[in-house]
């Protein structure tokens, strides 16, 4: 086999790993974002074969939040996508909550299940529940090489996922080669808050409060996980968006749903009246009978919101007026600052009468993992993607290789 990154490798989450065998050539996509044209080229350069000109590739895969990766919107319609089936559900979701399009060169694959490329087996484990599930990928060839791809997992404090990144290390066994995600090795200083952490910080903030506001990222399963164990242990009922409520039930476990956990309701923002029939009675109706309204008028509430929520929150406002209430921004900072849409969401909030708290995580993989991975799969060399700055542990790991856009290394 032989790895090549082909997009710039110092670049935040623009990396795209291509692996090539004798008979077959993959991409492997992390949740980057890759352009066509116009200012997205400036970013990102057209690549020959995958987004552009004559197909060249034998598939693509996602291993994690494909709403986010637009690898699946730009490669071209005759390369095959392949998505664990989870993570192909949670797209059809976003892409229906979006009006937008589906691919129809999606394929669901089933987890822990070899998938033959040519002259390639691929396995896809899962090791993470948040953001829409990560999965990292085992790759062989025909002559036995192995290469372990370890996406980008969030490992707060060893809770969630663990079990199975052991697991899939054991069935696994051995690596010649080990891609890891790089962005915590890149982000030395940063506070890598454990889930523990979390929840004592939300509790804290929300015990002196009867509604809570939380901004977070929908596609954040364990953010929002934290949310409702902190809403129980401060004696509120949690309420979910419509399309946190379908998320969570799809993830099946790894955030409360409406079906499945108490004290959970519904809540249906105003601009989904604007959807169609289909629709509603897709991802509308079966949450009905769970709505939060009467519960809201007369308990205490933690409540997760977007900046589709904005009509919502003034007719709120308008009609009760906030009492005892707050806002907890739990968003990505990127996300705040890109965002005018957003940006003007959180203006409204902050004009009414409610504290305002800021709650920023960084719960990328941590080094002690990325160690126990190196010990237990042995592999000759360790590659990061996503990763900018080497020099920060290039005395931490063995046989550590930074590789540089379009350079090549053979298996």
């Amino acid at each position: 086999m032989k790895l090549k990154i082909i997009k710039e490798a110092n670049a935040v989450s623009r990396e795209l790993l291509e692996i090539e065998s004798e008979e077959a050539k993959v991409i492997i996509g992390f949740g980057e974002e890759v352009g066509t044209g116009d200012v997205a080229e400036r970013i990102n350069p057209m690549i020959d074969g995958l987004t552009t000109g004559t197909p060249n590739y034998d598939g693509v895969f996602v291993l994690r939040n494909p709403e986010n990766c637009n690898i699946v919107d730009y490669a071209l319609k005759d390369i095959p996508i392949f998505l664990v089936r989870k993570l192909k559900s949670l797209y059809d979701v976003c892409m229906d909550f979006k009006k937008l399009t589906k691919k129809e060169n999606i394929k669901g694959i089933i987890e822990s299940e070899t998938n033959k490329v040519k002259d390639l087996e691929i396995t896809p484990y899962l090791v993470d529940s948040s953001n829409f599930n990560t999965y990292i990928l085992h790759i062989k060839d025909k002559f036995g090489k192995s290469v372990v791809i370890s996406g980008d997992f969030k490992n707060y404090d060893g809770s969630y996922g663990q079990d199975k990144l052991n697991t899939a290390i054991s069935i696994i066994k051995n690596a010649d080669v080990l891609i890891v995600e790089g962005k915590y090795l890149g982000k030395h200083g940063l506070e890598f808050s454990s889930g523990k952490e979390i929840l004592e910080k939300l509790r804290n903030i929300m015990k002196f409060y009867k509604q809570v506001f939380v901004l977070q990222s929908e596609t954040d399963l364990i953010m929002a996980s934290n949310i409702y164990q902190a809403a129980l242990k401060t004696k509120k009922i949690f309420v979910e968006s419509s399309f946190l409520c379908n998320l969570a039930t799809i993830a099946n476990g790894s955030c409360p749903s409406p079906f499945s956990a108490k004290k959970v309701y519904s809540y249906n923002p105003l601009v989904l009246e604007n959807m169609d029939f289909e629709f509603k009675k897709k991802y509308v109706v079966p949450f009905s009978i769970s709505s939060a309204l009467t519960k809201m008028k007369k308990g205490k509430y933690v409540m997760n919101v977007t900046k589709d929520f904005l009509q919502d929150i003034q007719i709120l406002e308008k009609e009760r007026a906030f009492y005892d209430a707050c806002i907890i921004v739990s968003e990505w900072k990127g996300f705040m600052e890109d965002d005018k849409e957003l940006e003007d969401f959180m203006n409204v909030l902050k004009s009414y009468d409610m504290d305002y708290y800021e709650l920023y995580t960084h719960g990328q993989v941590n080094m002690n993992t990325i160690k126990e991975m190196i010990y237990k799969l042995r592999p000759k060399v360790v590659i990061p993607l996503d990763f900018s700055n080497e020099k920060n542990v290039e005395n931490q790991l063995d046989n550590f290789k930074v590789l540089k856009d379009g350079e090549q290394i053979k298996v």
